[in-house]
């Protein structure tokens, strides 16, 4: 395919945005590159997965796995501890039990193994086990790292529930989702509207894909289609304070619209906002982060913090951003990453070198598709550019500007929100380094390319190679894209920061 198809601007038309065939081809239905996918004959046999809530009022779910032909030796299941782009560690394996390993000879129990691990004997078929989601939310003080069960709703993070058996992690999984009788159920993998009772059937790449999705059930929850184009939107929200989804749904609609347009490509067939406004368990629950997925986002706030028919412009333009920032994600990290995204340690968080391309250019790339539709793009930019970035510079402490940016990711990757002033400084700097590189590429280029080129090429780069990029790649990769030498930028910005005065 010729790359130049792919790159140029996209069209708007009443409100949608109309997107270039070529790009929905190179990257649509690659659900998780640079993981990639293999052609159909070698596809390896497919995983089946069932999650059911029996009763309401339970605090536990069953699930299971089935496969086939059955193990031809002892092999792990494996449950998770590291989150995608959390930068740290749960362990869920802590609210599992009743592990039960099913062959032809009968059922046993599998013996636990050190880590988040149970080994299943030679010949087993299928495996399944139940996790307390009501012991996880009371236990996992970060809201965005845990599942919940409310009063009439239950949500569930795929990598907080699913357990994989080991040398599986690349077939593709069948997923089964069944709640109480009357209960709507609704899969960020196969998102449906109206949202209606039923159990719902969807299927995902690979492990990955099935771990980084979403289950909403319940009648308290709801669910709206907000967009038909350029894919698919839907807001699944759950609310135990005042909020006007009328105005959250046109925010979200708008932050959606404005990134696809900015990278020219949507890379998944549908796209799901979560929204939840929560009472806290307790004084040491934390509420105000927000994760990003394949193939949706999720927002966990107080109950207080919703957006309201009181709430002002400033409010919205808040909203507004962080809807747009965590939707690029789908794009950055998730699509094109540097090395260690992908494929993903599951049971130890990745030590990883690119933080800051990952959290920087994609806030950046945010900031860019927000200001776009603003009527001063580039008071937008300076103003955003001083605020999320440059003043998280200025109240650094000095041992983190002694860091080079390399070392400061590898100290995030453990601790991104934990000590959240390593998180700050790592997404800051390389916001700062990616508008440096805009500057750049503009004034050398004539304003002919910008750094929107570069974004578009490692998107379809990442598709076609099926891997990250080194750091001592990047350059190279810019340059293709936009015919300007950056590496003297990259340099500059990768090195530690000056003393503070």
């Amino acid at each position: 395919m010729a790359m130049s198809r792919c790159l140029p601007g996209s069209s708007r038309s009443k409100g949608a945005v109309r997107l270039l065939y070529p790009c929905l081809v190179a990257l649509a239905l690659v659900a998780g590159a640079p993981r990639g996918r293999l052609s159909a004959q070698d596809l390896p046999p497919v995983i089946q997965y069932l999650l059911t809530y029996d009763r309401a009022g339970a605090d536990e779910v069953t699930v299971e796995l089935s496969w086939s032909p059955p193990l031809d030796g002892p092999r792990a299941l494996v449950m998770p501890r590291a989150i995608p782009m959390g930068y740290g560690e749960q362990r869920y394996d802590t609210f599992v039990g009743q592990v039960t390993a099913t062959s032809p000879s009968g059922g046993s129990e599998p013996k636990r193994d050190e880590g988040p691990r149970w080994i299943l004997p030679a010949r087993t078929t299928r495996v399944s086990y139940r996790v307390n989601l009501g012991a996880m939310e009371r236990e996992v003080y970060s809201a965005s790292d845990a599942s919940r069960l409310r009063e009439g709703y239950l949500s569930a993070l795929g990598y907080s529930v699913f357990a994989f058996v080991e040398g599986f992690e690349s077939r593709p999984a069948r997923l089964r989702v069944a709640g109480p009788e009357a209960w709507p159920v609704f899969s960020t993998l196969a998102p449906r509207w109206p949202y209606a009772a039923g159990a719902v059937e969807a299927t995902a790449a690979d492990f990955y894909e099935l771990a980084d999705s979403q289950i909403v059930m319940g009648p308290r929850a709801e669910v709206r289609r907000l967009l038909d184009a350029p894919v698919p939107l839907y807001l699944a929200s759950y609310v135990e304070g005042p909020v006007d989804l009328d105005r959250l749904g046109r925010l979200a609609s708008t932050a959606f619209e404005r990134v696809a347009t900015y990278f020219g490509s949507v890379p998944f067939r549908h796209y799901t906002v979560q929204q939840e406004l929560l009472q806290p368990l307790s004084p040491r629950h934390e509420y105000g982060m927000s994760m990003e997925h394949l193939g949706s986002s999720t927002y966990y706030l107080l109950a207080s913090a919703g957006i309201t028919p009181q709430s002002t412009a400033q409010d919205d333009a808040r909203v507004l951003y962080n809807f747009a920032h965590h939707v690029a994600h789908a794009w950055v990290p998730k699509r094109a990453a540097g090395v260690g995204y992908f494929p993903f340690q599951w049971e130890l968080a990745p030590v990883l070198d690119s933080i800051w391309f990952a959290e920087g250019f994609g806030q950046y790339a945010a900031i860019m598709a927000v200001a776009e539709g603003t009527a001063d793009p580039a008071g937008y930019r300076a103003d955003m550019m001083a605020r999320r970035f440059q003043s998280n510079l200025v109240s650094a402490p000095p041992f983190l500007r002694r860091l080079s940016l390399v070392e400061l990711s590898r100290v995030a990757s453990t601790r991104y929100s934990e000590d959240f002033r390593t998180g700050r400084l790592v997404f800051s700097r390389g916001g700062l380094m990616a508008a440096a590189l805009d500057e750049r590429i503009q004034e050398r280029s004539g304003r002919r390319t910008s750094l929107r080129d570069a974004f578009r090429f490692l998107l379809v780069w990442a598709a076609r190679e099926r891997r990250g990029f080194a750091i001592d790649e990047l350059a190279s990769l810019i340059e293709q894209a936009t015919g300007v030498d950056t590496r003297d930028v990259i340099d500059t910005w990768l090195r530690p920061l000056p003393p503070t005065p």
